[in-house]
Formats: C-alpha cells, structure tokens, sequence
C-alpha cells in the first residue's frame, strides 16, 4: 500500500498549483489525471488582464492575487529551466470617442492609477489594424503558456513518482477513519480540482456551478505582425509563432465540440478591426468550471472531514490559482479558516 499525505484528482490549473504549493511545504502527494486533450486549462490562451474591460473596473482581488501569480510562475521557471510567464502590454482599442473618454476618466481614478495608462494612442498600421480612436493600455499585463506549463509540470511530478494517468473513478474510493484509500493508495485528505467534471462528482455535485463552453482559435496573418496582445470584442494575443483569438461564451451548448459558429463568430468580430487575412491553424474548445457567484469553490466537505474541493476559478484562473492554493494549504496544515466568500460553507444553507 502506497501512503500519501494528499491525493490531487485533477492536473489543471487548481491541481497543478495546488500541487506544487503541497510540495513547497514538504508534504506527500499523488496527482490523479486522465489527461483530457480539451481541458479549459490547456486550451485557455492565460491571459492575465488585471482589469474587467465592460465597466473598467479592477479585476477581483486583483491587488492581492497577480503579484502572488507572477512570483509563483517565476519559480517555475527556475524549477523546469522553461519560460512559460510574459509580461506583455495589452491594449483596448477604442469603439468611439466616448469609451475613449470614458478610459481617461477612469485612468484618474486613485485605485486604478496603476492599471490603466491614460494616453492614448495610435501605436497601429491603419492599413491592418482599422482603429481610428486609438487605443490605451493596461499596465502589470502578462499571459501564461498554460498548456506548455502544464505538461511541463507533469513530467516533473512523474519524476517526484507523483503522478498516475489514470480515470479516477468515485466507486473505487472508500473513506476510513483515518482517511482515504483509492486503489492501493492510501491518504489523509483527497482534494477534487476536477473543473466542470465535478458535477459529476456524487459527494460535490451540489455545489452550484453556471458552466460556460469557450472556443478559442490559433491564427496566422499575412502581413500583420503584433508585439502586444489586443482587445476589441474578442482578444488577439502573440503566442509563440503564431496569435490566439478568442474566446467565445456559451451557456447553453457545453459539449467540448468545437463548432462553425464558434469559429465563425471569432473571425467576425476580428474582422471588424482586423484588416488582413487570417489563416486558421487550430481551432480547440473547453468547458469553463464558472460559478454561479463567479467566486471560487474551496473548502471541506460538510460531512466527509478527509474530502475537499479546490474548483471554480473560472476565466481568472491563471491569476487565482496561486493565492487561494495557498489558502487551502493554510487550511490543511495550519487550521486557517478560509475567506467566507470561496469558502464552499456559503451553499450549505441551499443544499440543505
């Protein structure tokens, strides 16, 4: 019988951080995983944008989480000798004067001083870009190669023998006194990052989840070369030898398929600014594990104490993961409550 500390269902985003931040604090681990091609984590383009652009306002937390995010990637680096994290500028192109107006009068306000640059410019080819309004960018930007991180970090838990592709089935998990056992392994604690695979999950399939598909497309231009990430409607980010465009939002359609209307309704919108002509080379789709409060899910089962969930970091994810990884780690080895507002115990009046 192989022994654990904690087994990890799931190595997306949340397992992976989750992992690494279990590892940090010397602890035992078994990361459980049956490597899904579609996962939201590994097709997500890992955007970090520090502001929600529809009413220019800080992102959630954000003074708290991205400079965690960014420290943590960094050692990651220097742990698996590969870049994953870049900081890059990342610029709204202007609809009218009016949302112009409106950037500027937000960029003066004191808790966004830091996060949106006032100028304005006009940094484009008009001939390949059409943005007669200029445009203005976001400071402290950056995106995550996510699925290259995630496969990096996989072959380093396989090497630390951490690691089991496996289709984790609930059946096969019986609880004990002193904790877990899966298989011929045996653990303290099981924590479920399985994202949108959780409603299927019987012990967490109450918590209360609003799941949107994303599709996302690899591009290619003819002429149009691009040293910064762009947003108008959709985003166009420079990833590695070619640009991601996206992402779609779909409440209805959760199959992870990728669909003609969603390839359609990308090329569209960057169309309308985009004067150029782009190549599709891939073309992937995910099911994001959002919340119906758009908050994270974390926390200890209400009746089974060796059961936990670290879920629901939905389209923030590359900027959460690390700081509330490390909430739950504070729960696990210090008994430090976690944040009411991720904390799983604000649904437990509904379940009941």
């Amino acid at each position: 019988m192989k022994e654990v500390d904690y087994i990890i269902v799931g190595q997306g985003l949340a397992g992976s951080v989750l992992a690494q931040q279990l590892l940090n604090r010397d602890q035992r681990i078994l990361v459980i995983d049956q490597q899904p091609e579609n996962s939201s984590s590994k097709i997500a383009a890992g955007l970090c944008n520090p502001v929600v652009f529809k009413r220019l306002t800080k992102s959630w937390m954000i003074d708290d989480v991205l400079e965690t995010a960014k420290t943590f990637y960094r050692r990651q680096e220097t742990l698996l000798s590969e870049e994953f994290y870049t900081e890059i500028p990342l610029y709204k192109l202007f609809v009218n004067e009016k949302e112009q107006q409106f950037w500027q009068q937000k960029s003066n306000e004191p808790d966004l001083f830091d996060w949106l640059n006032p100028a304005v410019e006009f940094p484009f080819n008009p001939n390949l870009i059409d943005s007669p309004h200029g445009a203005a960018h976001v400071n402290h930007s950056a995106f995550l190669q996510t699925e290259k991180w995630l496969n990096a970090f996989q072959k380093y838990l396989r090497n630390q023998q951490a690691f089991i592709a496996a289709d984790f089935r609930y059946e096969n998990l019986s609880l004990t006194a002193e904790g877990v056992v899966w298989q011929n392994v045996q653990a303290k604690k099981i924590i479920f990052c399985e994202g949108y695979r959780c409603i299927h999950n019987p012990y967490f399939d109450w918590l209360p989840f609003k799941l949107t598909k994303g599709e996302v497309l690899t591009i290619q231009f003819d002429k149009l070369k691009l040293d910064q990430a762009i947003n108008k409607g959709v985003f166009i980010l420079p990833y590695q030898e070619n640009y991601k465009l996206g992402a779609t939002y779909n409440w209805d359609d959760l199959s992870e398929k990728t669909s003609e209307t969603g390839k359609h309704e990308l090329l569209e919108k960057a169309s309308r600014f985009i004067k150029d002509r782009m190549e599709v080379i891939d073309h992937r789709a995910g099911v994001r594990p959002t919340v119906s409060d758009r908050r994270p899910l974390l926390g200890i089962h209400p009746e089974h104490k060796q059961l936990l969930v670290f879920n629901g970091l939905g389209t923030k994810g590359v900027m959460l993961a690390p700081y509330f990884a490390n909430k739950l780690v504070a729960l696990l080895l210090e008994n430090q409550a976690l944040p009411r507002e991720v904390n799983i115990s604000r649904f437990l009046d509904s379940k009941a």
